[in-house]
């Protein structure tokens, strides 16, 4: 009897060691866009709409139709307002049941600033966590992310950053300076 209950407090807490170390999720990232707030892997697209943001697609319109369930939409969607884009939007659908586009769910944001290839995007307006990198290079981004672990560096100077399940994603332009910023959520895509 003394083994099986002393068995069972070991297999305990072999379980409860290995759960405690993978616990780490991370912090969801929370985007401030001209100062409309959104926590990513919670907020949808029509929070943008009721901002007054247009949420289009590649080439034009208005995503229409319904996302089936457990699944997740490779293109993006754009965030317009004014005639400037603020962001490339990603969503999936995790339930069960059919959504509509603007009410997947966000779970990867791209944006681009400092840009000389186009100059519609913005320059300033977007923060995530506190942090904004417009205008910063290589050494400013490291001491600004200096809280999240250095995933790796590319070889174009380009840095990853990892928080959890969030993945930050920044490269920089000719003049060493930010120019796109990819912050991801991991989800399952096996669907």
């Amino acid at each position: 009897m003394k083994r099986t209950i002393l068995s069972i407090l070991l297999i305990f807490t072999m379980l409860f060691s290995i759960t405690g170390c993978s616990s780490d999720k991370g912090t969801p990232p929370v985007l401030s866009v001209d100062g409309m707030e959104l926590t990513l892997g919670e907020c949808t697209p029509s929070s943008f709409s009721s901002q007054d943001f247009e949420i289009g697609v590649p080439g034009g319109g208005v995503p229409l139709g319904e996302m089936p369930g457990n699944s997740w939409l490779s293109s993006f969607l754009t965030a317009r307002k004014n005639g400037e884009s603020y962001a490339y939007l990603y969503v999936y659908n995790p339930g069960k049941e059919d959504v509509y586009y603007l009410g997947a769910t966000i779970y990867k944001v791209t944006f681009t600033m400092n840009s000389e290839e186009a100059d519609y995007w913005t320059t300033s307006n977007i923060v995530f966590n506190g942090i904004n990198l417009y205008g910063m290079d290589s050494a400013a981004v490291k001491e600004a992310m200096s809280e999240y672990k250095l995933n790796s560096e590319g070889d174009s100077g380009s840095l990853y950053y990892v928080d959890g399940k969030y993945n930050y994603s920044i490269s920089f332009d000719n003049n060493g300076l930010v120019e796109e910023v990819s912050i991801e959520m991991d989800i399952p895509k096996s669907y």
